[in-house]
């Protein structure tokens, strides 16, 4: 009788570590880079493009405006820039666009916008945020403000839980 009790045991310590393990959170790092060269020349756009850590998946990775990550539930979303230039891209802010067609939609992370910081001794802002729960299969427009020797810029590109 005692066996069984154990190997119950055993059992409900292997499942509990198998769901932690297959519902990790990932870690998912954007990097926006901003061209210098063809920057305020007309159209932002071209100056603009994204690269995203290993594993993460993608679509548009071509169009900044339609630049879109695929994330889970828990996940979390670091965002970072980097200039052609060298000059520092600091991000100054995330906030996520209402969807006036789903007004219910849970919001994605802790607040509608999330402010950069320095963290860790970097001298350039980031922003770092976790995805909330209960927003699986929505898609998030959302602007990431960011600053270049001064000049404040935007761009919108989507998050896709």
């Amino acid at each position: 009788m005692r066996t069984n009790k154990y190997h119950f045991i055993i059992c409900g310590i292997l499942l509990v570590m198998f769901s932690s393990i297959t519902y990790a959170q990932t870690i998912h790092i954007i990097t926006l880079y901003v061209d210098t060269d063809l920057l305020n020349q007309g159209n932002n756009k071209k100056a603009f493009s994204f690269s995203v850590s290993e594993g993460t998946e993608v679509a548009d990775l071509e169009d900044p405006e339609a630049f879109t990550i695929f994330v889970n539930e828990n996940d979390v979303v670091e965002w970072e820039g980097e200039s052609s230039s060298g000059e520092e891209v600091n991000i100054e802010e995330i906030e996520v666009i209402d969807d006036i067609q789903n007004p219910n939609r849970k919001d994605l992370f802790k607040s509608k916008k999330l402010k950069g910081n320095r963290n860790n001794g970097n001298n350039r802002k980031k922003v770092k945020a976790k995805i909330k729960s209960k927003t699986k299969d929505n898609v998030y427009k959302y602007i990431i403000r960011f600053s270049l020797e001064g000049e404040t810029y935007e761009i919108d590109p989507k998050i896709r839980v």
